[in-house]
């Protein structure tokens, strides 16, 4: 009964010590879409914020800058505009 007991605790602490246990999946936004309305302008949002999590607005300009928005927690639009330059590629949206 001890060597059973003892293996058991050994054989939990080595898999929490390699991260083998199942976390739950973290919650994440859905239904995200991005635009670019001009050159210099995008805008974006999460349609589905249902399974919580938070996303933001990214885009890169060709000035060399890049910006984000804050992180939301709604399925309100936000937009970006570059201060010079325009927009490289589209605006893209990240989600954690």
């Amino acid at each position: 009964m001890r060597l059973r007991h003892a293996l058991i605790s050994t054989g939990l602490g080595t898999a929490l010590a390699l991260g083998v246990m199942t976390v739950p999946a973290q919650a994440r936004p859905a239904g995200c879409w991005t635009e670019k309305t001009s050159p210099s302008f995008g805008r974006g949002a999460c349609s589905d914020m249902s399974g919580g999590g938070m996303w933001r607005l990214g885009i890169r300009c060709t000035d060399g800058d890049w910006k984000w928005s804050a992180w939301k927690r709604t399925t309100t639009p936000t937009s970006l505009r570059c201060n010079s330059g325009s927009i490289i590629g589209s605006p893209w949206i990240d989600v954690a």
